[in-house]
């Protein structure tokens, strides 16, 4: 066997400037994956770089919550009110979803989203969650929906076989066995998953140089396992990363110079890590 790396850089469409990086990034061959807000207002000027730029499909990034930084995000479903504030816009918090949404809606809202794509002749590959709001972690879990919904639709899922190492990081029994019982779910659905992820996993506050950001994940890429992992990130330019909160969005800028890194290339060659699509 080989070590495999999808590197995905998350959250096109939500802005032209991050959406301009991305695709930029994809021509050049730094990025083989992206995922897509399809609910973002920038999602329909993603759809047309990608299509003029001729760079792989972007993976379907399932979002149910609005982002604090822009005005609200509604869904594209009707009638998912248990996902949605008395203005039927998305809530902010993640929190929310877990603790009021029903899974029939997060299942229409996911097909939506996905029939958005199909109707703007994307056709993609994966599925994932955005702001983590299908995995649980902040209430109810919709993984069990998330599975059979990327069973049905042939779709992979990001959720790995394996928890990345994350230092310092104790996962509570409650999550671990969700967690054991969702891995184990995908196998028997026949869904493809990463074998680890990869990624600069503290916050924003807590990343207080480039070259701790740099370290962390060439530390991670170095015990790499065998078969297809995924390396995560959220590149955007200054002019993007302004509207975020400030510590995020320095975040943001840095993962965009860490994916032109020469160290990051050198790394991934010396460890002989071949990138892929898609796994």
């Amino acid at each position: 066997m080989t070590r495999h790396l999808v590197v995905t850089a998350d959250d096109l469409g939500l802005d032209a400037d991050t959406n301009r990086s991305i695709v930029g990034l994809m021509r050049e061959g730094l990025v083989t994956a992206t995922t897509l807000i399809t609910v973002a207002p920038a999602a329909a000027d993603a759809v047309r770089r990608v299509l003029a730029a001729n760079v792989p499909v972007p993976n379907l990034h399932v979002t149910l919550t609005s982002a604090r930084e822009f005005r609200p995000w509604r869904p594209l479903a009707p009638d998912v009110a248990s996902l949605t504030d008395a203005s039927g816009a998305f809530h902010i918090a993640p929190a929310r979803v877990g603790a009021r949404a029903s899974a029939d809606d997060v299942v229409r809202e996911m097909a939506a989203q996905l029939r958005w794509m199909h109707t703007a002749a994307l056709r993609p590959a994966v599925l994932d969650s955005h702001s983590g709001s299908l995995y649980g972690v902040r209430g109810r879990s919709f993984l069990s929906a998330a599975l059979d919904f990327s069973a049905e639709h042939g779709l992979g899922f990001r959720l790995p076989r394996r928890l990345p190492g994350l230092v310092g990081c104790v996962v509570p029994r409650r999550l671990r066995r969700r967690y054991e019982d969702a891995v184990a779910g995908a196998e028997a659905r026949g869904v493809r998953l990463p074998e680890t992820m990869v990624s600069s996993w503290l916050p924003g506050t807590l990343v207080l140089s480039y070259a701790q950001l740099r370290a962390s994940v060439l530390a991670q890429l170095r015990r790499l396992p065998e078969g297809v992992s995924e390396l995560m990130l959220h590149p955007a330019p200054p002019s993007a990363a302004r509207r975020l909160h400030p510590a995020e969005g320095r975040k943001r800028v840095w993962e965009l110079r860490l994916l032109r890194d020469p160290l990051l290339a050198r790394t991934l060659r010396r460890e002989r890590i071949e990138l892929v699509p898609a796994w």
